[in-house]
């Protein structure tokens, strides 16, 4: 075997693997949107079986053994990387049969559908059984890859590469540490900020036609872009030119949709902005989910959540409630959308909060994965952090354990990213704001110079590098949580007059 036929191999396999991928994807995006709920049993099965069908080709021995030529040989930058990446993911695949692989993504397909019943029907017992037997399954698989690791630091480390229990205790020790005090003091100003205008109630046929105009503004182009509505927003990448996201309208929350917009809409720039180069390769494309977070909470947030976006915007939203917001002005808006006030759901939270918001489901994790809990305690864990760390009751299964997709998916390891990533786009800001004028791009609606600049300095490298090294290069410095912790402090001391 020479480099010219063992590239022909693995550019061969990787055509029909994404063709798999494809496929998977478009199912996987219709049974969350249009496809009808009765058809999900038969859905499931048909598409566990497209799942296994794929895996020979996945673990074809021609495609180890070019995979294992090319990683002993010299080659460029982005090959090297992609080989590398994919050798790890072959060898991990290995562990496991055709059969087992069909089973996991049955459980889990299955797990999904009983939660969605089970989140409709504020009834936890209908999903607990799913979600005992995923994580049974998580563990065994877990320990079949990595027999001498952690399993929750061989499950951080899936998600971002690099990460384990140790550096997030010390990430979130630093996030209690800063943050908590001032949760605590912004709780006792509650009556400084009116933001009851927001919980009105706004038609769902009006807001979807302001997520028009939300689209047109950030850039989403229908020509590479789609929207569907989904129970829980989501993100799939079919390719760099077909993104589809969704988002969720709620009749008595006007922000809800729209940050969830924003949100998946970070998260499709990052699929669509990647170097066109990377179209004949898998794993160049396969960010990090803290890369990932930080790009979709960077537009939620840093850029969504400031006064100057809405400049453009507001009037529109105005005249399609001049009932609920005519006499209300653009800096309440903007100071409304900011508001901090502990709450049961994730989605929903604003800057302050949310971190702990995912440093209860880290937790809860940790105990899961390191066997020190009876799993059939989770609703009550669940609902002693709530009230240990934000002093809420929670009222209900649906809005307590049931809130998050997460863990019907499989999904362990991945909480923890949400914060991260959001303590990435912290650094990522805060280099950006010294080299642009960010407050007259978007108040001139030039939304496309935001994201001109993730895609030069953060999105166009894909996976090519871990998080840190896009980091050094895009800010000159490694990554600092700090940056995240003074900016939330800053930010809030001056909202709440602290």
């Amino acid at each position: 075997m020479n480099k010219k036929e063992a590239l022909k191999i693995y550019h061969d396999h990787i055509e029909r693997i994404k063709a798999y991928h494809l496929v998977l994807a478009t199912a996987d995006f219709d049974s969350s949107t249009i496809a009808p709920k009765k058809g999900s049993a038969y859905r499931n099965r048909m598409l566990s079986i497209v799942q296994g069908e794929a895996f020979p080709i996945q673990t074809d021995p021609v495609l180890v053994e070019a995979i294992d030529y090319l990683n002993s040989i010299e080659l460029d930058e982005k090959t090297k990387r992609e080989i590398s990446l994919a050798k790890k993911d072959i060898e991990e695949m290995l562990c496991f049969t055709k059969e087992e692989v069909m089973e996991f993504a049955l459980v889990q397909m299955n797990a999904h559908d009983a939660w969605l019943e089970a989140k409709q029907k504020n009834d936890y017992s209908i999903f607990e059984p799913h979600l005992l037997r995923l994580i049974e399954l998580t563990k065994q698989r877990t320990l079949k890859k990595k027999p001498d690791a952690k399993v929750y630091d061989t499950l951080l480390d899936d998600y971002q590469e690099g990460m384990n229990m140790k550096k997030y205790d010390a990430f979130f020790k630093m996030i209690r540490k800063e943050l908590v005090p001032l949760i605590r003091k912004v709780g006792k100003k509650q009556d400084l900020i009116d933001d009851s205008f927001i919980f009105r109630h706004y038609p769902i046929e009006k807001q979807e036609r302001f997520s028009k105009d939300l689209q047109k503004y950030l850039g989403f182009d229908g020509s590479w872009g789609y929207m569907g509505v989904s129970e829980h927003p989501f993100t799939n990448a079919f390719s760099r030119n077909d993104v589809r996201i969704t988002t969720n309208y709620d009749e008595y929350n006007v922000i809800g949709s729209i940050y969830s917009i924003i949100h998946e809409t970070g998260h499709a720039f990052y699929e669509h902005q990647l170097d066109p180069a990377y179209d004949s390769y898998m794993k160049l494309s396969d960010m990090s989910s803290g890369m990932h977070e930080s790009q979709s909470r960077f537009l939620e947030n840093y850029l969504g959540r400031r006064k100057a976006f809405f400049t453009t915007l507001y009037p529109k939203l105005q005249k399609l409630f001049p009932e609920n917001l005519g006499d209300v002005t653009l800096d309440a808006f903007s100071k409304a959308v900011n508001v901090s006030r502990c709450s049961l759901i994730r989605t929903d939270a604003d800057e302050l909060t949310y971190p702990v918001h995912i440093l209860i489901r880290y937790e809860i994790e940790k105990m899961i994965f390191n066997d020190e809990i009876d799993l059939h305690d989770l609703p009550e864990i669940w609902n002693q952090k709530y009230k240990e760390y934000l002093g809420v009751d929670v009222p209900d299964e649906a809005s307590g354990i049931l809130q998050d997709i997460h863990w019907s998916l499989a999904y362990f390891g991945y909480f923890p990213t949400y914060a991260l990533g959001s303590a990435i786009g912290a650094q990522i800001f805060h280099q950006m704001n010294k080299e642009m004028d960010v407050d007259g791009c978007l108040a001139r609606g030039d939304f496309k110079a935001l994201t001109g600049y993730l895609k030069q300095h953060i999105q166009k490298y894909g996976n090519l590098y871990d998080y840190d090294t896009i980091l050094r290069n895009a800010t000159g410095e490694p990554f600092d949580p700090r940056y995240y912790t003074d900016y939330l402090k800053d930010k809030y001391r001056k909202l709440y007059e602290l």
